[in-house]
């Protein structure tokens, strides 16, 4: 049987251009019962919620996301885990604090942890193929998503499929050619005026793409 919600999910890939230079605070990230695990979070269809208060944001350059990142003890190893967040302003929560759902803390660690916030620079999320509709797009073409009540305009910057091929802006339609490449994407030379025959797709976007990669667009 065919029909859309037989497609696979499409990984938005958002970055944010508005992100530079951003510098990192310390903070105390709590566990509070006020903030619920949405439904959508555990297939990563949205993000989970965050609240800080606004001179925190101020602080952090933040607008409307906001990453938390710790570093802990794996075994012999130490690993980062990070967590993109959509803020909630709340004049509840002290200066220099960010409280999060249980769910968040349990991945970071524990229910009051010391953290490093920061501007969101990017950040992934699925989205259903058929509630998307940008079929037959093109690279630079904007459109809208909301992102947990956070509207967003979008660029189509780039994408690949599941074979990791990718969009091309320079080459029209969907379909994948074998083409003399000397610059990305598709191909990353090694050497100067290096050039390799490799396979891509066109700038248009198609129910076989798995990646799709856009910035926020103000």
């Amino acid at each position: 049987m065919k029909g859309d919600r037989y497609l696979p999910d499409y990984k938005l890939v958002i970055s944010d251009p508005g992100t530079k230079n951003a510098e990192p605070l310390k903070v105390k990230v709590k566990a509070v019962d006020s903030i619920q695990q949405d439904t959508e979070e555990k297939d990563n269809r949205v993000l989970p919620l965050c609240r800080i208060n606004q001179k925190t944001k101020e602080r952090l350059g933040a607008d409307k996301f906001l990453t938390i990142e710790i570093t802990k003890q794996e075994g012999d190893k130490r690993v980062k885990v990070k967590i993109h967040c959509v803020i909630e302003e709340s004049q509840d929560v002290p200066e220099g604090e960010v409280h999060v759902g249980k769910h968040v803390a349990e991945k970071l660690g524990g229910e009051e942890v010391e953290a490093l916030a920061y501007r969101t620079k990017a950040f992934q999320i699925a989205v259903d193929q058929g509630k998307l509709n940008i079929m037959g797009y093109k690279i630079g073409d904007t459109f809208d998503l909301v992102v947990r009540n956070v509207p967003l305009k979008l660029k189509i910057t780039g994408g690949s499929d599941n074979t990791g091929f990718s969009m091309r802006p320079d080459v029209q339609g969907a379909a994948k050619r074998k083409l003399l490449l000397s610059s990305p994407p598709g191909f990353v030379p090694r050497e100067d005026g290096e050039k390799r025959r490799k396979i891509v797709r066109g700038n248009v976007v198609s129910t076989e793409l798995v990646q799709i990669n856009c910035i926020v667009v103000r």
